[in-house]
């Protein structure tokens, strides 16, 4: 192969199954999954119409690999994507298919054949897309990222050190150590639940917020109760998978509503306070309550007090409510006489306590 540009028909171009970015899809091997991933995003449509209307830039060729007859295209694969689809190689999910008949009968160019370079080992085309899609302009999320890593991990540095490993990918990227652990310890925590069909969770690969994961690892914490001993502990660690199930059902699995027990990312230095007190991880397993479990993690008189405090406080303001209020229904009377009763209870059962101390 002399890595000169040559024109390859599109119907021998394919999708690249490794490619990072299908990393999250169940059947990246499949064109229909995969273009049915591409027109989720919106850039395809936009290189559809620019493609369409200008048509294709010989200046930006497509990386390739020669398989047997055809070949697998290692870089480009959205801008293979919009030419199949406006070309008619591949055809839209039915969901899709008016928004993309509209762009290509507001097109006059097809391409039938693609400007390609071809490689003759995949290895030779993987440093150059780490620099466009992580030092470069077209930025890879951290979930594709931390799979490109990996890539290069088994496939350059496989008989390495830790540390060498680390400095050398750090270098590939041009980032820091300590960021390329972090995502390879992250990546490793979302194969091993992946793999396990996410502990059989109410939920799916797309729920997943993978910078959730690599915040997280940032606390002490939370990589101690899962068994870690750092961030940087991604090869063969000593697990706590139960653990893990219970972040994830923490993270990601929604309710019907479509919200999380854990709401935002800003909540996960809550999380990690929780997991250090098992009274608050039994809290929040049984209630599903963040807020209610926070306030088990100084301990259960302090999480009372906090309680009682709270209590007090909305009583207070039920009070204010009663004295400016003039539309009083039986409904309040009922709800007051309630809350009578669970009041009685509490000062007995505190007393009742007192008393045998």
């Amino acid at each position: 192969m002399d890595n000169k540009i040559v024109e390859i028909d599109t119907k021998k171009l394919d999708f690249d199954p490794q490619n990072p970015r299908f990393f999250r899809l169940n059947d990246a091997s499949n064109a229909s999954t995969v273009i049915e991933e591409m027109l989720d995003d919106e850039s395809v449509h936009d290189l559809m119409l620019s493609i369409g209307q200008q048509g294709y830039f010989p200046g930006e060729p497509l990386l390739a690999v020669k398989d047997g007859s055809k070949y697998i295209v290692v870089e480009g694969n959205r801008r293979l994507a919009a030419v199949k689809l406006l070309n008619g190689d591949l055809h839209p999910p039915k969901r899709k298919l008016k928004g993309v008949l509209e762009i290509i009968e507001d097109t006059t160019h097809k391409p039938k054949k693609l400007p390609c370079i071809i490689y003759e080992n995949r290895e030779d085309v993987l440093r150059y897309i780490g620099y466009r899609h992580i030092t470069g302009v077209k930025e890879w999320d951290s979930l594709s990222k931390a799979k490109y890593l990996k890539e290069l991990c088994d496939t350059f540095y496989s008989n390495e050190d830790k540390d060498v490993v680390l400095k050398s990918l750090a270098r590939e990227i041009g980032s820091k150590a300590h960021y390329v652990a972090t995502l390879l310890t992250a990546l490793n925590l979302y194969e091993v639940a992946h793999s396990s069909e996410f502990f059989d969770l109410p939920m799916k690969a797309a729920d997943v917020e993978f910078s959730y994961i690599t915040t997280a690892l940032g606390y002490s914490k939370i990589t101690n109760w899962l068994g870690l001993q750092d961030k940087k502990d991604f090869i063969e660690p000593e697990l706590n998978e139960e653990n893990l199930k219970r972040l994830f059902s923490w993270f990601f699995v929604p309710d019907q509503q479509g919200r999380t027990i854990i709401g935002e990312s800003r909540r996960i230095k809550d999380i990690a306070a929780v997991v250090e007190k098992n009274e608050a991880i039994d809290v929040l397993i049984r209630s599903s309550n963040l807020d209610e479990a926070y306030l088990y993690t100084n301990g259960e008189k302090v999480a009372l007090d906090k309680a009682l405090s709270a209590a007090s406080v909305k009583l207070r303001v039920v009070w204010d409510m009663l004295l400016k209020g003039k539309e009083i229904t039986a409904e309040h009377e009922e709800a007051a006489s309630d809350i009578f009763d669970m009041s009685k209870n509490i000062r007995n059962q505190i007393r009742s306590k007192r008393e045998d101390d």
